[in-house]
This record gives C-alpha cells, structure tokens and sequence, in this order.
C-alpha cells in the first residue's frame, strides 16, 4: 500500500516536472518565433517603403497625380495601406482615407523618426482604421533634403497570421508531445516498480508469515544487492520465526508445568498473555477482556501495579477468593513496559500448616500431662532412701525429662512465632543491659566448663523492639555457643552500624562445615546428632532465633570454620516500620 503511494506521488511529480519543462520551453519557442515573425514583417515593410521613395523622387509635387495612381496601385497589390506625409505634418496622399479629412501626421512617432532622418517603427491602435495597425516610415529626400515620409502600414492581425497560424500548429504539438511524455513515464515508472511491487509482496508475505518467501533471479538481476539484501533479511526472519516459536513452546510448557497461573499486562493494563494454568486457578473470570480491571476487579491490584513499577524487586501479597488462598507476585519489565503477575495457588499448602500446627499443639498438649506426672513421682522418688544405682537411674531419668521438656517448650514456642508471625509488643529496649542479663544467668554454666564469657557494648545501644522474644534470641546464641565450646570462650559484641544496632556471638568452639551453614537454621537440623543428645540440644533453638530476628525485619547470618568456632551476626533496625508482609 505504501509503494502504491509512493508510485503516485512519483508519477505526479514528473507529469508536473514534465508539464513545466514543455510549456517553458514552448513559451520560448513561442517567443523567439513572434519576434522572427515582427522582424520579418519589419523588414518587408521596410524594403516596400524603400521601394516607394525612389519611386517618389521621380515625380516633381507629392500630390502629383502620376504618383498617387501608382501608389494606389502599389498598395493594393501588396495589401498595405500607404501614406505620404510633407514635412510640415500635412497627409499628402493616403491610400485608404481623403488626404484632406485627416489630421497632420507630424508627432506620430513613426513619423517623427522619420521626418528626423531615421527609419520609424511602430505598432499601434488607428483610430482612422479602428484596428491595430503596424507602421514603417522612411524619410523622403529630394536634393539631400527631406521633404517628407512615405508610411507604409498593414493590419496587425493580417501581419501576424503566420505567426498565429504556427502558433496553432505548435500547440498542437505540444498537446501532443506532453500526452506522449506522460505515457512515456507512466509505462517507464510502472517498468521500474514492477520489480519493486514484487519484492513488496515478498515482504508482505514473509511478514504475514504466508508460504515460503523466496528472492528469484529475476529480481536479484534486476534490484541487484537491494533484493538480495531482502532476501537475507527474509532467511534470519524465518530462522528467527522458527527459533522464537521454539522457544515460545518451550516457555508455554515451563509455564503449563509449573503449576502456576501467569498473567502478562502491557504498561497501560491491557492483557497481554494469560495461561491457561490461570484460566483454570479462576473458571468464573472472562481474560479475553481488553483491560485486566475489566477481568478481575480487585482493588488491591492497582496498588500492587503501581508498586512494582517503582521498585527494581517484584512484590508479593496474599489474596483470598472464593474460599481459597492465592500468592500473587507482580513484577515490572522495564525493557518490555510490561507487567508479570505469578499466581501461586497456596489453599493445600495452608490446610497442610494448619493441620501441621494442630498435630503439634495437640502433641504438645499430650506430651505436658504425662510429664507433669512423672516429674511429680520423680521428686516423691528423691525422697526415698535409694541405693546408689537406683539414685544413678534417677539422675538419667531426671535429665531426659528436663530435655523433654525443654523441647516441648521450644516447639510451643515455634509454634507460638509461626502462627502469630506479627504481633510484636514493641518497646524501647536497652539492648545492652538485656546482654548484661543473658551474661549473668550463664555465668556459673560458663565457670562450670572453665569458659571466659565477655562482652563488649559500645553505649546508648537501644532499639525498638520486642524484649522477651529479644532476650529469647539473645539467650539461644548464648546458650549455644556455650554448649558447643569446650576451650576457650565466649565473646558478645554489641555496636550501632547501618543505622541499626549489631549483635555478635563469637565462640571458639567445634566450628561447623560450610556445607552445613546453609541449613542450621532449619528445625531439628543438627550436625552431631550424638552430641546434641549428650549437651541436650533440641535442634530448634535457630529456627527460633531466625524467626525472631525476621519479626523484627533484621538479618541474621554465620561464619564458622572446623576447629576455629563461630560467629552469629545479628542487625537489627532502630525503628520497627510498617510491616509489608504477606497477608
């Protein structure tokens, strides 16, 4: 469509530049032939007056009558009309007008040039003849004096007939000659495009993707290194076609077999791409609607859009519809100006905590009865007057229903910080008098294993924050750095740093491996299992810490090497902002 445009627009344009080249080139023609045609007129009238004077000298008097015949004679033989002027401006003789009824003649400019010894010309309105009339006087002399002019004059339109005749002629011609320059283009310029229109239509069809788009030789002879140009470009479009829809199946599947909903918006909100794992996660909505609000009317959609699209990360929410739980994620692709909206489907994986938490309230509940009983027995039992293998007994008896409870505890209070992940009695907390707590409860244990136990707080070290699950965390560092270490000590070091405060546990104890560093942060992971019956570990103590640490938006990591020790790094912020967690 475009090169049909650009076919008009061309062919207009040499028809116009054509158009203006003929008819300039006739206006000169035209030109130059007027005035061939007025300078020969000019000299034949010229000559003729020439003529008359010598024959004028032979006679005595102008008004002789001898000389009026002749020149009678001579002006209807040559179709010109005559006239004899004397000096004085006085009509002698006049060939189409009495003599005596017309008016002196002496500033008729012809006249004039003439009576002042030069040949005059001129073309002019005869208001004797009513017509244009054309005039030539020459002067009259007799005896090197002249005594008068003798004016030949003839109708402008009889003179000019020849000229107006070619002229006419000429037009003709140049009709035409510019028809025939039009069709001449017109055939040139469809030759010239028709290669042109061929390879559009290759162009057209390899952009439509429509049958196999080949350059013939035809064209390459013809457009040369522009066809075969094209027809590279058509050979990567087709590999890139054909890669791309590879890819595209590659990513449908990855899409489809992820067991997530995905939806693709473009800058404006318009749907782009919704799968069909997404089209099955919501039955009930219509994404073949133009705009994703005219799909799904959520309200907390748009705020999510217009976060994502100022942050770098994607941003996350939980949404609950129809009874079921979903994780939407929604991230901004600044190359493409789209959107990315994942859908995660969390209604299982929530009912699985729920009955997991549930199965560990109810557990924990069970395990309390009968250890309470037992402990109660116990302390009659201490009582009694027992052999020393009896006492022995006791003592094991006495310790496994300490770790027992201790782990119960632990798990009641896991349970406690994962199901109520944001309730935080916030407070302002003097994180260095807490540590100096922590410090002197394990004093004696510290003693006991012949441990140092030191602490190093630079001052003012204070923050919002929860202070029992503060002390709690506080409390599992200590107590485990204690347990794994056996020579040396412990250190506590507290500093402000990034606007926050900084919280370290160094101790120089078994040290752990690094492939066992990305995981102690899991429940009941432990790296010893026999030493972490015999110190009485429960394998919860840094699950439970890390919680605590997230609850309140720190970051906690470790170092640590076999034989050297380790070192937990705890940040904590100042201030508790508002929370953006997953509802």
């Amino acid at each position: 469509m475009k090169l049909k445009r650009y076919f008009r627009r061309s062919i207009l344009s040499l028809w116009a530049i054509s158009l203006l080249v003929l008819t300039g080139l006739a206006v000169v023609i035209i030109q130059r032939e007027k005035a061939a045609e007025v300078k020969r007129e000019l000299n034949e009238l010229q000559e003729l007056a020439l003529a008359l004077t010598a024959e004028i000298r032979s006679f005595p008097q102008l008004e002789d009558r001898g000389l009026t015949e002749l020149l009678l004679t001579q002006a209807r033989l040559s179709g010109i009309r005559i006239t004899l002027i004397e000096g004085s401006g006085r009509v002698a003789f006049d060939s189409e007008k009495e003599a005596a009824a017309l008016e002196s003649h002496r500033y008729r400019p012809e006249i004039y040039q003439a009576l002042s010894g030069q040949i005059g010309f001129s073309s002019r309105y005869s208001d004797t003849l009513k017509k244009m009339m054309f005039y030539v006087a020459v002067p009259v002399r007799r005896d090197s004096q002249i005594i008068g002019a003798c004016r030949v004059s003839r109708d402008l339109d009889l003179a000019a007939m020849s000229y107006h005749q070619s002229r006419r002629y000429f037009l003709a011609f140049f009709v035409l000659g510019l028809i025939l320059s039009w069709v001449l283009i017109y055939f040139s310029l469809k030759r010239l495009f028709k290669p042109l229109e061929e390879l559009s239509s290759i162009i057209n069809q390899a952009e439509m993707s429509v049958g196999e788009e080949v350059v013939g030789t035809s064209l390459l002879k013809e457009l040369g290194e522009l066809a075969g140009g094209v027809g590279h470009l058509i050979s990567q479009k087709e590999e890139l076609s054909s890669h791309l829809k590879q890819q595209q199946e590659i990513l449908s599947g990855w899409l489809e077999a992820s067991g997530e909903g995905w939806l693709l918006l473009d800058q404006d909100g318009k749907i782009v791409l919704a799968s069909d794992s997404l089209k099955q996660m919501f039955p009930d909505l219509e994404f073949s609607q133009k705009f994703y609000w005219q799909a799904m009317r959520w309200p907390e959609l748009k705020t999510l859009l217009e976060e994502a699209r100022t942050t770098s990360k994607p941003v996350q929410q939980r949404l609950e519809r129809a009874g079921r739980f979903y994780s939407l994620s929604v991230g901004w692709l600044p190359a493409q100006q789209h959107f990315l909206l994942r859908f995660s489907d969390l209604t299982e994986v929530i009912d699985l905590a729920r009955k997991k938490q549930e199965f560990q309230a109810n557990l924990i509940h069970e395990l309390k009865t009968p250890l309470t009983a037992i402990s109660g027995f116990l302390e009659t039992l201490e009582e009694e007057n027992l052999s020393s293998e009896g006492k022995a007994h006791l003592d094991i008896i006495k310790r496994n229903i300490r770790r027992l409870n201790r782990l119960i505890e632990d798990l009641a209070r896991l349970s406690e910080l994962e199901e109520k992940p944001q309730e935080l009695e916030v407070e302002q907390v003097n994180l260095a008098e807490l540590v100096q707590r922590v410090a002197h409860i394990y004093e004696s244990q510290a003693t006991k294993k012949g441990l140092s136990l030191e602490i190093e707080a630079e001052p003012l070290v204070t923050l919002e924050a929860d202070s029992f699950l503060l002390e709690q965390l506080v409390v599992n560092l200590v107590d485990n750095a204690l347990r794994y270490t056996e020579q040396g000590g412990v250190k506590i070091s507290l500093r402000n740093k990034n606007g926050g405060v900084e919280l370290q546990v160094s101790d120089t104890g078994i040290g752990l491996a690094e492939e066992h560093l990305s995981r102690i942060f899991e429940r009941f992971y432990v790296v010893d299992k026999s030493r972490s019956r015999k110190t009485g570990g429960t394998g919860l103590g840094l699950a439970i810490v890390k919680h605590i640490v997230l609850l309140h938006q720190g970051k906690i990591t470790v170092t640590s090497a076999p034989g050297v020790g380790t070192t937990f790094t705890v940040w904590l912020p100042k201030e508790q902002s508002a929370r953006t967690d997953e509802k």
